[in-house]
């Protein structure tokens, strides 16, 4: 009994600290994660408005986010006197999510803010087999080109941040992030939308306390260039620090998320087979019914995004006919024909029943991938 018992706690810490575990919860991921990325001298809290409401919680518990899985990111970026470039915590932020088993998941979309909209793009930049799984991003109060609140603030910090987030025409890492994001194949594919806020941020809060009085930390042109022509950008009735604080499901900030994350639903990848009979090929008793290139179709639906992944054929209802070898399938083009070969002879001449004419079926059998829209 004791050994049994052994045997069992072994399992069991097995089960808690090594990959027998993870490996008995590979299936517990909804098909979607929505991550929220904070902004500079940000952290957790971020997302929390004056009344409490707490933007991840809003959603966790919202029925039409059921799909989705919520993660709350974070990375170091201190008050003042900060050391760490954009690169560097990129990578961090990448690291991160990976703890968090982001990238298990089907899809994953982001909720960012400010500098988190930066990063989250540098991050996908230096990791295309993952920006592949992302379907968008939303940035609320992005800096795409930079902002005037950085570029003083950098008199009195030497942050390597707020270098990278000036409004300089000489900002070499704002120009190269979007060229490089312009001309990646990987993330060229990635919807992103903006919002901006239309308030001024007062000294003392967040990245405000560089300032002398209020201002606009990101303007209207910044936060919305680079951003989806085919989706406005969303005003939001708030200053920098409380555009990403929606004090219920109501607020602006939250709606727009929304409305993008339900005109994009979760996609999810099925395969199905359908065939396609080429009925009453018939052959003289004594000759030979062949083809080397027979073009069989299938009809494909574009709006599925539908591709043809293998093609399989057979003879099926067959009478009076021999010699038949599998139709050979040489070539499947990706529009939806399969070329196959074939070949067999009749039966030839009967005691009884004279010359009579064979017949057979051709069958095949298309595979084919599409992506089905999941309602929630």
């Amino acid at each position: 009994m004791r050994s049994c018992a052994a045997v069992f706690w072994a399992f069991f810490l097995l089960c808690v600290a090594g990959p027998a575990c993870r490996e008995a919860r590979a299936d517990d991921l909804k098909p979607r994660v929505i991550v929220f990325v904070h902004g500079l001298h940000g952290d957790h809290e971020t997302w929390r408005a004056a009344n409490g409401a707490y933007w991840p919680d809003l959603i966790k518990t919202d029925p039409r986010f059921q799909r989705s899985d919520v993660v709350v990111a974070e990375y170091p970026t201190p008050s003042s006197h900060g050391r760490l470039s954009t690169d560097q915590l990129a990578r961090i932020l990448y690291d991160g999510l990976k703890q968090k088993r982001v990238w298990e998941h089907r899809e994953i979309v982001f909720i960012a803010h400010s500098l988190g909209g930066l990063l989250t793009e540098e991050m996908l930049l230096s990791h295309p087999e993952d920006a592949v799984h992302v379907p968008f991003i939303v940035a609320y109060a992005t800096p795409h080109q930079g902002s005037f609140v950085a570029s003083l603030a950098k008199i009195y910090d030497g942050d390597p941040l707020l270098t990278d987030l000036r409004d300089s025409n000489d900002n070499s890492f704002l120009m190269d992030l979007e060229l490089k994001w312009r001309s990646t194949p990987a993330v060229t594919r990635i919807h992103r939308f903006c919002a901006y806020e239309t308030l001024d941020t007062a000294a003392g809060e967040g990245i405000g306390k560089y300032l002398r009085a209020r201002t606009r930390v990101v303007s209207y042109y910044s936060a919305t260039y680079g951003c989806d022509v085919d989706t406005p950008p969303q005003k939001i009735v708030a200053d920098h620090i409380g555009i990403v604080k929606p004090a219920d499901r109501n607020a602006d900030a939250y709606t727009f998320f929304a409305k993008l994350y339900r005109s994009h639903p979760i996609i999810d990848t099925v395969e199905t087979v359908r065939d396609n009979r080429i009925a009453n090929l018939t052959v003289d008793c004594n000759k030979t019914n062949s083809a080397d290139d027979l073009q069989v179709p299938i009809v494909l639906d574009p709006a599925l995004h539908e591709q043809l992944v293998s093609v399989e054929a057979e003879f099926v209802d067959t009478e009076k006919i021999k010699d038949i070898a599998p139709p050979e399938v040489r070539k499947i083009d990706p529009v939806g024909i399969a070329h196959i070969a074939y070949s067999f002879k009749g039966q030839g001449h009967g005691l009884m029943l004279g010359c009579p004419t064979g017949k057979t079926t051709l069958l095949v059998h298309f595979k084919i991938r599409g992506e089905v829209p999941l309602t929630e």
